[in-house]
Order: C-alpha cells, then sequence, then structure tokens
C-alpha cells in the first residue's frame, strides 16, 4: 500500500507540480507557534493579535495565520475586510500569496473567512495536494508564524495544535478553565511526546492569582506527565482589552503603554528568550500534518 508521501506526489505530478515539491528545498528559518486553549472564553484570538503586535514591534516579520474553524474572527478584531481568505485557495480561486493581507503593525494575515475553514476537513486527496503545493509560497514570507487555533478538544482544532512543534496554551484562573487547559497538555503530550509547551494565565485579578494558576499546571504536567512545561506569563483582567475589542483596534495599537500591552511585551521577551530550545519549522510539513489529522492519517 502506497504511502501519504508517494500519493501526494503522484497527485502534484497529475496536476503538473513538480514532485520535488513535497520535498522542501533548504531548511525554513520561521518559527511556528499555535495559540490555543482547552476551551472558548478565554481570550485566545485577542491574545493571538496582540502577541503578534508585539512581536511585530520588536522586530520580528510576523505572519498571523486565522485557523479558527468555527469562529474565525482575526480580521475583525483587526477591523480588516480582507477581500480574499483561505476559502478562495480551497476553492482553486487565488493563490495562498494572493490573499495575504496586510495587517496594522507591520503584521500579515492570511484569514479564513467569518465562516471558519471547515472545508479544509472536507479536502479530497487532488484539493490538499494543491493546499500543500500552495504553502511552498509562504515558506519563507516570516521569521514568526502565529496559528490562531479555535478553541476546545475537538479533533479540528486539535489538528493545528498537534502539528506544531510549538504551543501556547491560554487559560484563565477559573477552576473549569484550568482543567481544560490541562486536558489540552495531555493530549499534546500523548500525541506527540515532548511537545513544546507555554501556558498563558489570561483575566486574572492579581499577579499572585495569575502564578498560583500557571505554577498549578507546571506542577500537574511533571508529576502526572513527566513533561516539562513553561509558565510564559499572565495578564490581568483589564477593561481596556474589552474596550479594544468593541472598538476592533487591538491594545498593543490603542494603548502601548497601559498595563496589558506591557504585559503581552513581556510575553513576546519570554517567546523570543526561548529561541535557543525552539525547533524551526517548516509551514509546508505543519500543515501536511494537520490534512493528514483531518483525515485521521498518522
Amino acid at each position: 500500500m502506497q504511502d501519504q508521501a508517494e500519493k501526494l506526489r503522484e497527485m502534484m505530478e497529475r496536476m503538473g507540480a513538480p514532485a520535488a515539491l513535497e520535498k522542501p528545498t533548504g531548511p525554513s528559518s520561521c518559527r511556528l507557534i499555535a495559540v490555543t486553549s482547552g476551551k472558548g472564553g478565554v481570550g485566545k484570538t485577542n491574545i493571538s493579535v496582540n502577541l503578534a503586535l508585539a512581536l511585530a514591534h520588536k522586530g520580528k516579520n510576523v505572519l498571523l495565520f486565522d485557523a479558527d474553524m468555527g469562529l474565525a474572527n482575526v480580521d475583525v478584531m483587526l477591523g480588516l475586510i480582507p477581500q480574499y481568505t483561505l476559502l478562495n485557495v480551497l476553492n482553486g480561486q487565488k493563490r495562498l500569496s494572493e490573499i495575504v493581507t496586510e495587517g496594522p503593525g507591520g503584521i500579515k494575515i492570511v484569514a479564513s473567512g467569518s465562516g471558519g475553514v471547515q472545508e479544509l476537513a472536507d479536502l479530497n486527496e487532488s484539493q490538499r495536494a494543491k493546499f500543500l503545493d500552495a504553502l511552498m509560497e509562504l515558506q519563507h514570507q516570516a521569521e514568526v508564524i502565529l496559528i490562531d487555533t479555535g478553541a476546545g478538544l475537538h479533533r479540528n482544532v486539535l489538528a493545528f495544535a498537534l502539528a506544531a512543534e510549538e504551543v501556547v496554551v491560554v487559560t484563565t484562573p477559573e477552576p473549569t478553565a484550568l482543567m481544560d487547559a490541562y486536558g489540552m497538555i495531555k493530549i499534546l503530550h500523548r500525541e506527540r511526546r515532548d511537545p513544546q509547551i507555554h501556558v498563558v494565565v489570561n483575566m486574572a485579578s492579581s499577579p499572585s492569582e495569575a502564578d498560583e494558576a500557571g505554577q498549578k499546571l507546571v506542577v500537574l504536567a511533571k508529576r502526572f506527565l513527566d513533561l516539562k512545561v513553561e509558565y510564559l506569563g499572565f495578564l490581568l483582567r483589564d477593561p481596556g482589552m474589552v474596550r479594544a475589542v468593541k472598538e476592533q483596534k487591538p491594545v498593543m495599537l490603542s494603548s502601548p503603554m497601559s498595563p496589558s500591552a506591557l504585559s503581552l511585551a513581556r510575553l513576546a521577551d519570554g517567546l523570543l528568550s526561548g529561541k535557543s530550545g525552539a525547533v524551526d519549522g517548516n509551514l509546508f510539513q505543519f500543515f501536511k500534518k494537520v490534512t493528514q489529522i483531518f483525515v485521521g492519517k498518522d
């Protein structure tokens, strides 16, 4: 029985694409980081958007990929109306490089559209091959690619987190959110064995509450999974963040010296300082893993 790589290579050849695209030429120096959460309502997308801006402010070339299949809203938070989205690529109407939108603060955006990208889960082999081929165009366009996933433990959400070498798990101090975050960490560990996981505690009432919540996840992961998890930092509950969402202007742009913005800058510093331990990503291989997970292949 042919393996997935052979099938993909043959499909590309039938479409007239060079078989060499199955194995990207040269290493990628971009860093792929999935931002996810065990449940909704913890501010995951807000952190994704602002973290992308914070990294760009520190001189990084950042691309924010909206992969929230159920409620794609990165563009809404940024006050953007992209002319084309990932749906146009999946339908064969546009190339992936043609839908990259220039966002504020120097970041680039790949929007999946207000209806999400459920179509990605339903691609046939030919469509998957075309999509993976298109990813070659983005391979060297960014130093950091943030993948904003959906929330929860559904397979289509997990696919993006499982395919990433690095994952930021966002939670709040609430017990249910912490348990769902631990559930996400447990699944990542079970499927990837040695994932690089960062924890961010959002909407905390005080630094001590945030630190207690973050350290709880660190201890649980070490004690029961023998897994090292990094507590990256926290954001306190901030009406300014809520206002920024309503105004569709991220707090990193609307209030760059606010406590929330300064906290986000520290999170960006934490990610960048951990570069030595990170694995350089490959966007082609990342989405190849994603599509394999979607169709139930190892």
